[in-house]
């Protein structure tokens, strides 16, 4: 019966031939640990995006109610808090995997013909994964939230002229923020991002099938090897050793929330995230 319904799916959509397809891929025989950094950043994408709809689900995008919803969230909802927590220290985890799969890369040279397309769609994808931090920074509309991101458009507000259009753009006035911009930082993190990123991914995807994993120099003309399932064991062992790392500051670590957004505070001293301290 299992047998009959394979085939019968196989006739009418292809989808195992295709799964077999993908799983038998050849890529180089220096391909290992190094090469796991993409199958870790695209399963962190999708525990965001997971984690993120559930959230979105008892979240009000407003400003007088977003506060608290989140910590509605957190208190009355089952497995809110640790739903808010694999969310929030998720971005942060999934930043390391980026950079550390640009990096890895970078050193092996795919960057380099035929592969520039690829590198480029990339190096997108990581300004959309940070875009996905700062956006989501405002929504909890605490003081950590609110004046962080005051910051932020001050920041914006500094370019070399295109600094009036990027606080325009923002909705602020560059020294406070209201429900303009909380809206625009909303509509940005949950509407426009997500589209974007699942488009540019698909994309990067089929260019690494379409030129193949960037071989170490030595290896170049070295027998080559399939996908499955050494490769496919490997990134299953470093996916399963990621999500053990994150479920494990989601339970251990608090994730702040402090008193709602007060832009009278001007005592409180604004701290973003770790990803933003360069700026």
């Amino acid at each position: 019966m299992f047998r009959w319904l394979l085939d019968w799916l196989e006739d009418r959509t292809g989808i195992e031939g295709a799964v077999k397809h993908f799983l038998y891929e050849e890529i180089p025989a220096s391909s290992g640990w190094r090469q796991v950094f993409g199958s870790v950043a695209l399963f962190a994408f999708l525990v965001q995006a997971a984690t993120g709809i559930l959230l979105a689900l008892n979240y009000a995008p407003a400003p007088v109610a977003a506060y608290d919803s989140v910590r509605y969230i957190m208190t009355q909802v089952t497995a809110g808090r640790l739903m808010r927590a694999l969310h929030h220290w998720g971005a942060s985890l999934m930043i390391v995997v980026v950079v550390l799969h640009m990096i890895q890369t970078f050193v092996w040279g795919a960057y380099k013909k035929p592969r520039e397309a690829t590198w480029i769609a990339g190096v997108v994808l990581l300004l959309l994964t940070l875009a996905f931090g700062l956006s989501g920074y405002l929504l909890p509309w605490d003081n950590r939230a609110y004046w962080g991101t005051v910051v932020t458009t001050e920041i914006s507000a500094l370019a070399p002229g295109a600094g009036p259009l990027l606080v325009r753009l923002l909705g602020s006035d560059g020294t406070s923020i209201g429900a303009i911009t909380f809206t625009r930082f909303y509509v940005a993190h949950v509407q426009l991002l997500p589209p974007l990123t699942v488009l540019l991914i698909v994309l990067h995807v089929f260019l690494v099938r379409r030129h193949g994993v960037a071989p170490a120099p030595e290896d170049e003309n070295l027998p080559r090897k399939k996908f499955y399932p050494e490769q496919v064991a490997k990134d299953t062992i470093a996916i399963f050793g990621w999500f053990a790392v994150l479920m494990g500051m989601a339970i251990l670590a608090r994730v702040p929330l402090g008193h709602m957004a007060d832009p009278t505070d001007l005592s409180y001293v604004p701290r973003p995230e770790w990803y933003f301290l360069f700026l």
